[in-house]
């Protein structure tokens, strides 16, 4: 299902560029619209909207409209860019996220993906095995008798290769979606996250490799038959 996400700000470079890098990264899973700050009057306009990425401008003169937002629509995730304005003011709204302008490209891709894992995954179980169950909201892995955390990129990475199980995912195909196209990592990070995955998931004791790789280097989940 597309997300959609409204973008409020008057700079069209930067729109550009953003919608640019949503297109590389999540195709076609979000539908974007851009918006003039002065074209935004009434909350009813940001209704069916995910995602809000809105410039900070904007809340200093439409202080309602935000308040709104965040009490009634409490699912959405706003973005706010802060041209460094003294923000204490806004204590209130402390719960957003916020990118100081200048800030680079991969920091609203971030936010943008752990919206992404957030939209897709919220109270969601996957079940590995019978009993075996990841939940990707809260980052862990459980059965009856243990639970065991795991961190930020190894949720992405198994919430990855779960969402492609009938597939054999090559190393870049998983660095694009898990790391992000525009992050520089090392060789080795693809490889170092999978042998720790692979180790938590084996404390259960399952006897059973989920996670294997092929001779060209690919990942793959081996189902438990």
């Amino acid at each position: 299902m597309q997300k959609k996400f409204v973008i409020i700000d008057n700079d069209q470079l930067l729109n550009d560029l953003i919608e640019e890098q949503v297109s590389i990264v999540f195709e076609k899973n979000f539908n974007i619209k851009f918006l003039k700050t002065n074209n935004i009057n009434s909350l009813n306009l940001l209704d069916t909207i995910d995602l809000i990425i809105i410039n900070f401008k904007f809340i200093k003169d439409n202080h309602n409209i935000l308040i709104n937002l965040a009490n009634e629509k409490k699912s959405n995730i706003i973005v706010i860019f802060d041209d460094h304005i003294d923000r204490s003011q806004f204590k209130k709204f402390n719960n957003l996220s916020f990118v100081v302008k200048p800030f680079r490209l991969k920091q609203i891709i971030d936010i943008m993906q752990d919206f992404f894992i957030s939209f897709e995954t919220n109270q969601k179980n996957i079940n590995i095995t019978r009993d075996l169950i990841f939940r990707p909201e809260t980052k862990t892995l459980l059965n009856k008798n243990k639970i065991i955390n795991l961190t930020e990129k190894e949720s992405r990475l198994l919430n990855f290769i779960l969402e492609n199980k009938e597939n054999v995912l090559k190393k870049d195909e998983i660095l694009i979606n898990v790391w992000g196209i525009t992050e520089r990592i090392n060789t080795h990070t693809l490889e170092t996250h999978i042998y720790s995955l692979k180790k938590k998931i084996d404390a259960f004791e399952y006897h059973h490799p989920f996670i294997c790789s092929d001779n060209s280097g690919g990942y793959y989940f081996n189902k438990l038959m």
